[in-house]
């Protein structure tokens, strides 16, 4: 991307962002991503998408870069453990509970949700997002029910085979009192319960120096 848009992307710091100039259209890089790994996005006019998208082939094909599905990138955020709306998050969900408090600034002048999100914190998390690891091949899908001496105590909300780790791996509410490492849980898969067990997250980290 370097040589198609004529930046100095490698001096960018992460999660920033700039104005650039590529290809006769003004639009926005960032160096931000959804997968774990080092990388960045553009925003640019829709009607410039396709001229940008094959030039960034063309420019890639030495370096060995093909697209990558959505199926791909699902794979690579649950290794990174990354929320995804709709699954990790949604109305129900506090970003405390979701393990994204690094997000959150108490010391801001008030905001909708502050106090709500004050109280929880008093008060003290009930479930916490937990990673685990599953025996066997069978993916937990998300609503699977999590039981620990078979009483459901979570459901699963997200869950995939990870590549890296060669495992099958989810990610999970739990209650605090039963998310500690190495718990082990069964989750129950169409009626099959499969053994799992509580695990670190993130599953993968991208070494910072490469």
């Amino acid at each position: 991307m370097n040589a198609a848009a004529r930046l100095d992307l490698a001096s960018m710091k992460y999660y920033s962002a700039m104005e650039m100039q590529f290809l006769g259209s003004t639009g926005v890089v960032s160096r931000t991503g959804y997968t774990g790994e080092d990388g960045f996005e553009l925003v640019m006019p829709s009607v410039d998408a396709e001229r940008m998208w094959l030039t960034l082939l063309e420019h890639g094909a030495n370096y060995g870069i093909v697209p990558a599905g959505l199926g791909s990138r699902d794979t690579l955020r649950m290794e990174s453990a990354m929320p995804l709306y709709g699954h990790e998050l949604n109305e129900t969900i506090d970003p405390l509970t979701a393990g994204l408090e690094f997000a959150v600034k108490f010391n801001k002048p008030d905001y909708p949700g502050k106090a709500a999100l004050e109280s929880i914190k008093s008060q003290g998390l009930k479930m916490a997002r937990v990673g685990l690891l599953l025996e066997g091949r069978r993916i937990a899908r998300e609503e699977s029910p999590v039981q620990i001496n078979g009483q459901e105590v979570g459901k699963i909300t997200s869950g995939t085979f990870s590549p890296t780790l060669q495992k099958v791996i989810a990610m999970a509410y739990v209650p605090v009192a039963s998310s500690s490492l190495g718990t082990v849980v069964q989750v129950s898969l169409r009626g099959t319960l499969v053994p799992a067990t509580i695990a670190a997250l993130p599953f993968y980290k991208r070494n910072a120096s490469t």
